[in-house]
């Protein structure tokens, strides 16, 4: 640093004459490298991360939407539906579940979130197809997204209408004389959002992205600050256990994220109309994870990083991840495998299928258990990481 300093101050004649000017700013620039150099963090991030998040998201991200989960209402349980939804299940767009016995049923699945599709196949429908009368399979489709409704609707009525053809190719030959009608026709039914309005889709999404990308921010530059304004030690001094430490540096923002949500869904509601069909208590109660998982993660990038700056780009990096893979823009059945488990892992992924469910599906508390539970993993994973780093840091 001394001879960087020796460089900056050339003295003698001329040393404020013009012709210095641009090697004193080669010197500073020099010095700006070192620095960065030495803060191995920072430059880890600069060209480390996107190239890492450049290989993961070119191979997660996909908008051809694949193994949708679906649910077979079959109430002809004959040879002529089994082979339909076999036909399916064989194009890769659909990925047979299980069988129902009603509407109800179906419409549990969705809510639960065990299903996207359900295919009903109506009484008599193999007979309708022999004697030559129109019959009709419906589609029920999940329009909370309205990727999933484009993808599963087209994908069937390609499949119906190639076999419908088939079929009257098969009488001509036979009869010798055309056909009144289709032999087969897909009639689609789709819940939640009919209209398929985006808003309605992106809304109760924001709810998420915004706490994630503030409380993270809010939580990243606890310590950092701390230690700026050298509070820290005081802090390694006091009677206060690690433990408690992380607790209490959570607690105060979980009510800025509560008012955050509230202004969110109550102009979602008031300026874009968006449905809220569910309990707001119940989405409430379950966000308190949801938000304290965030803060735990911010915390945790805290205790990583040296400087407030540090803590804000940790923050921006991790903003990406969690909008390209956790379903908010792009449906998360069109991940492939390994890209779901590392979305998995995300607080972002669990709390979206939360919201959306409460709010445009009306889902009930059992139908939410197991993201409650991948909120509570992650969340006592995240304390128990950022508590044994601050401890790491007190050694």
């Amino acid at each position: 640093v001394t001879g960087v300093q020796r460089w900056a101050l050339p003295s003698g004649p001329g040393a404020r004459g013009g012709g210095h000017v641009s090697g004193r700013a080669l010197v500073i620039a020099w010095k700006e490298l070192l620095q960065l150099r030495r803060d191995r963090l920072t430059l880890a991030m600069m060209i480390v991360l996107p190239v890492a998040q450049l290989l993961l998201f070119g191979y997660a991200i996909n908008t051809d939407v694949r193994h949708i989960p679906t649910v077979v209402f079959d109430q002809d349980r004959s040879a002529a539906s089994r082979d339909l939804a076999r036909s399916m299940q064989a194009t890769g767009f659909y990925d047979l579940v299980g069988e129902v016995e009603s509407y109800e049923e179906i419409d549990r699945a969705m809510r639960s979130g065990r299903a996207r599709v359900g295919l009903v196949v109506p009484p008599r429908f193999a007979s309708d197809v022999t004697r030559g009368t129109p019959a009709s399979v419906q589609l029920v489709v999940d329009g909370s997204d309205p990727q999933i409704v484009a993808s599963g609707l087209n994908t069937a009525s390609s499949l119906v209408l190639a076999r419908s053809s088939r079929v009257l190719v098969t009488r001509l030959g036979r009869a010798g004389a055309p056909l009144s009608g289709e032999p087969m026709r897909l009639e689609p039914l789709t819940l939640y959002n009919p209209d398929l309005r985006t808003a309605v889709f992106v809304v109760p999404g924001l709810v998420g992205v915004i706490l994630t990308m503030t409380m993270v921010m809010l939580t990243a530059m606890a310590l950092a600050r701390e230690r700026e304004r050298g509070t820290l030690e005081q802090l390694i001094v006091s009677p206060v256990k690690k433990l408690e430490l992380v607790i209490g540096k959570i607690v105060p923002y979980i009510g800025i994220g509560y008012v955050q949500m509230s202004l969110i869904l109550g102009a979602g509601h008031v300026v874009f109309d968006v449905p809220i069909v569910g309990s707001l208590p119940l989405l409430y109660a379950l966000a308190s994870l949801f938000i304290a998982a965030n803060l735990a993660l911010g915390l945790f990038f805290s205790t990583l990083a040296k400087t407030q700056q540090q803590a804000m780009q940790m923050s921006f990096f991790f903003l990406l991840p969690n909008i390209l893979l956790s379903g908010f823009m792009f449906p998360f059945e069109a991940m492939p495998r390994p890209a779901q488990w590392i979305a998995q892992g995300l607080p972002l992924t669990h709390f979206l299928r939360i919201v959306r469910g409460i709010v445009l599906k009306g889902s009930t508390f059992p139908d939410l258990v197991g993201e409650l539970i991948w909120l509570a993993c992650i969340l006592v994973a995240l304390i128990a990481l950022a508590s044994a780093r601050f401890s790491k840091k007190l050694v």
